[in-house]
């Protein structure tokens, strides 16, 4: 069903089971690794207030190429929030890294997960070139809606009730 031009309702990513989906085989993801914290562990260098960041694991993904997720965990519950690929030169490791030290361009939505005690994990899929993962990361946005991808999702009005419902955060600006 159509809702409006740029809009068209699919499966919400936070409902779909990593493990569950034919679009998201567990077989081809990492493990969810910790990349943000709001608060200091061992290990863990501070950003800025209530930012504490350990990219020591994403040195694994330096050079690759792929798509990655991003997600809110707190209090024992999750919530897959953004998907994306990598290009760039550093690969996946320089992608998520920029999240983990600046927030990148969702550094206002990182910070409002932060503030509600949230703590950023990320995944990734390794893909071959640069195309594939990009192509990969499309097929994928065509087929679930992830609260924080702007592009063919639900508007944030929606978006934000639906976390604040489910979650009980906010995770939308």
């Amino acid at each position: 069903m159509m809702a409006s031009a740029l809009y068209v309702e699919r499966e919400l990513r936070e409902e779909v089971l990593d493990d569950d989906s034919e679009v998201l085989p567990r077989k081809t993801w990492t493990p969810w690794i910790e990349i943000i914290k709001p608060k200091a562990s061992d290990g863990w260098r501070w950003k800025r207030k209530n930012w504490y960041t350990n990219s020591a694991e994403l040195k694994q993904f330096d050079g690759k190429n792929g798509i990655y997720e991003l997600r809110l965990k707190k209090g024992g519950k999750t919530c897959v929030v953004y998907i994306g690929s990598s290009c760039d030169e550093g690969g996946l490791y320089a992608s998520l890294s920029q999240y983990a030290t600046n927030g990148s361009h969702k550094v206002l939505l990182i910070r409002k997960a932060l503030s509600a005690g949230a703590t950023i994990e990320a995944r990734a899929c390794t893909l071959k070139d640069c195309e594939t993962a990009q192509a990969r990361g499309n097929e994928i946005l065509a087929k679930l809606d992830y609260l924080w991808n702007r592009r063919s999702n639900m508007t944030p009005r929606k978006r934000e009730a639906l976390a604040t419902a489910l979650y009980g955060m906010t995770v939308y600006q």
